[in-house]
């Protein structure tokens, strides 16, 4: 597996000399299986614009998955070149939420008089769904979903497996949401978040 950081901050971007060491782009992290383009994108932050040039002039074929839905996570989507051309073909995952389906969401933000472009308005084939927790598998990976405590809406963490390796990808946390406990760590987070062996996945 090949794991390649397009963007790490969060909140907001920030350019300049003094943001150099992390870069000034918001979460977005792409992975690869060995030897392949990125077919797989962990959030879609002002870091997604970085995945273009890692697609050596190809267009993006893979999936997307959202951690959860704020800006800092979100508001690469419509600035993603390698995903807004004819030959593309993105599948769009966020986690389960009530009230509406995925694409219908987030138009909530991306779409006028917010922003010109409603997802349904870049080219190429994109396809919209839902996550919810468990297992799941996503472009040959093995993903396993647990929600995790974050002020603002339903987010995931997840662990992602290619069979030989394994990462554990949680953006945005809280776990004092959940009582003070040890350390600020609630007992019960503990427990949710251990994992089995990378073999079982």
């Amino acid at each position: 597996m090949r794991v390649q950081f397009c963007g790490v901050r969060g909140s907001t971007p920030s350019p300049g000399a003094a943001f150099t060491s992390v870069g000034g782009h918001t979460s977005c992290v792409a992975l690869a299986h060995d030897g392949a383009r990125p077919s797989w994108v962990l959030d879609a932050g002002t870091g997604l614009r970085r995945l273009t040039g890692l697609m050596d002039g190809s267009p993006f074929r893979g999936t997307i998955l959202l951690g959860h839905l704020h800006w800092d996570h979100t508001q690469g989507l419509p600035f993603f070149a390698a995903g807004d051309r004819p030959d593309d073909r993105v599948h769009l995952i966020l986690p389960a939420q009530r009230g509406g389906r995925s694409a219908e969401i987030l138009e909530r933000w991306m779409s006028p008089p917010f922003f010109p472009i409603p997802p349904n308005g870049l080219r190429g084939d994109w396809t919209f769904a839902m996550l919810d927790k468990g297992r799941h598998h996503v472009e040959r990976f093995s993903v396993l979903a647990r929600e995790t405590p974050h002020k603002g809406g339903r987010t995931f963490g997840f662990r992602i497996s290619d069979g030989e390796s394994a990462i554990a990808y949680l953006s945005d946390h809280c776990p004092t949401a959940l009582g003070p406990g040890p350390d600020g760590l609630r007992s019960s987070i503990r427990q949710r978040w251990s994992w089995p062996p990378a073999s079982t996945c």
